[in-house]
């Protein structure tokens, strides 16, 4: 039996929205037969506002905060905590005081999650319309990789991770998003991993996962741009 492992923003939802009705129900259906598992960045207060009670309950595991906690059936099967320093916290803080993005600035630009910090220049509690304007505006003055490059050569005991549209993700080495690739090994030693992300490209928030498993044997990596590519590709697969 294969492990199904999926990313959520961009993979099973759109963007920070709430899975669709028509998905839930072709998903639901297909979790009934095959073990899955969730792998976000997110916090799990995020998966329970956007994945339905049903699908949740249907999947063996979820990984939220990088994979530096991990869920199953309602209980944490573990949880990894840490405390960055004041000296990060100030460099966040400038690069949002200095940001030259033209648009306004929004509240919950450093979220700290179990085991890893979320920054955002522009603001997690910004409108859809506003993440997307900053979005196209980012992909052309690379804000984001620029920050995330400086802040590896500041502190190397960290990685940054660009992901989703707006943000990256700060966890202390060896607990980024790739460490659910190694745990997963360890509780399947046979079975095929195959895991579905939107940015499984090198400097996606998806790559660190996506090249551990890669190293690994029996593992298939999947890069889809959409929720209907999902139900596509485990269409085909039947």
């Amino acid at each position: 039996m294969a492990i199904f492992v999926f990313d959520m923003d961009g993979t099973l939802t759109p963007a920070r929205l709430p899975m669709t009705a028509e998905f839930a129900i072709h998903f639901y259906e297909w979790q009934k037969t095959h073990k899955s598992f969730i792998a976000t960045g997110s916090d799990y207060k995020k998966v329970e506002e956007q994945l339905p009670p049903t699908v949740i309950a249907g999947v063996t595991g979820v990984y939220s905060s990088m994979g530096n906690v991990l869920r199953s059936k309602g209980s944490i099967i573990y949880q990894k905590d840490f405390k960055a320093e004041p000296l990060l916290f100030e460099k966040l803080e400038s690069y949002r005081m200095s940001t030259s993005y033209p648009g306004m600035l929004y509240p919950n630009y450093i979220e700290e999650r179990v085991g890893m910090i979320n920054f955002s220049v522009l603001g997690r509690n910004c409108p859809y319309t506003e993440r997307e304007k900053y979005s196209a505006w980012d992909k052309n003055s690379h804000e984001r990789e620029k920050i995330a490059a400086e802040l590896r050569n500041l502190f190397p005991q960290y990685e940054i991770a660009v992901g989703g549209s707006i943000s990256m993700d700060i966890t202390p080495q060896g607990c980024g998003k790739g460490q659910i690739a190694h745990h997963l090994r360890k509780q399947y030693p046979n079975e095929k991993i195959i895991f579905f992300g939107d940015k499984t490209f090198a400097g996606g928030n998806d790559y660190e996962l996506a090249y551990e498993l890669s190293q690994l044997e029996n593992t298939q990596v999947v890069q889809v741009n959409s929720p209907e590519e999902v139900l596509m590709f485990l269409k085909n697969m039947e």
